[in-house]
């Protein structure tokens, strides 16, 4: 994931919104790509687009809970689609798996116990106990509640939007690089990437977290 999706989602977005402007005289039109503070999931629900799971994330027919939110603010009267309702169920998968129990209780996600939210957002020196000793090998966000879903496991489709796809010189990197990576190399390595929000101090902290974890005994 990087620099290139969220500009070709904006792209697609400032294309709709010109395409809307065009439709009459005093139209405006506003389009964001996480980039303001804009409750997208909540509208993402309201859209019809799918619903707010169990784990916090937005799950559809097509493509599971695999998808990019991007909206457009206008002045424009359109009919509204029908709210999309909620298709969970009894599953609890997603609570189940999550190694650091962050899922407290449905559609409750405590950050403070979250891999993801630590492995980015957190800039501190060194990560929380119960964090890193269950990273099991994640250094940039985790994927645990979305990998067991049986949206994704049995539904979701591949896009076939190149721009949509991974840097493959950034999958699987090797930790112990990680580990002692210089700001020359993350600088290179991450050109025009969404991860230099993981800066080279905080990648190095969730890679060595991951190593240390490994050498402990195990019960």
């Amino acid at each position: 994931m990087g620099k290139r999706l969220s500009q070709s989602h904006a792209k697609k977005l400032k294309a709709l919104s010109n395409w809307l402007q065009s439709l009459g005289e005093g139209i405006e039109t506003r389009y964001y790509v996480d980039t303001g503070p804009i409750q997208d999931k909540v509208w993402a629900q309201q859209a019809g687009i799918g619903w707010i799971a169990k784990n916090g994330n937005v799950i559809t027919r097509e493509y599971g809970s695999w998808v990019f939110l991007g909206e457009i603010l206008t002045n424009l009267e359109l009919t509204p689609d029908t709210p999309h309702t909620e298709h969970c169920g009894s599953c609890t998968k997603c609570i189940e798996s999550c190694p650091t129990d962050a899922i407290t209780q449905p559609f409750i996600v405590d950050a403070n116990r979250c891999i993801a939210y630590h492995t980015i957002e957190n800039r501190d020196e060194k990560l929380p106990e119960n964090i890193a000793e269950n990273m099991q090998g994640w250094v940039a966000g985790c994927d645990i509640c979305q990998d067991v879903c049986p949206w994704n496991q049995r539904f979701a489709t591949t896009t076939d939007v190149e721009e949509f796809q991974p840097y493959s010189g950034n999958i699987a990197p090797k930790l112990i690089e990680l580990a002692t990576i210089t700001n020359e190399k993350w600088d290179k390595q991450f050109t025009a990437s969404a991860l230099r929000r993981i800066k080279p101090q905080m990648l190095q902290r969730n890679a060595r977290a991951n190593l240390e974890a490994s050498r402990q005994p195990r019960e």
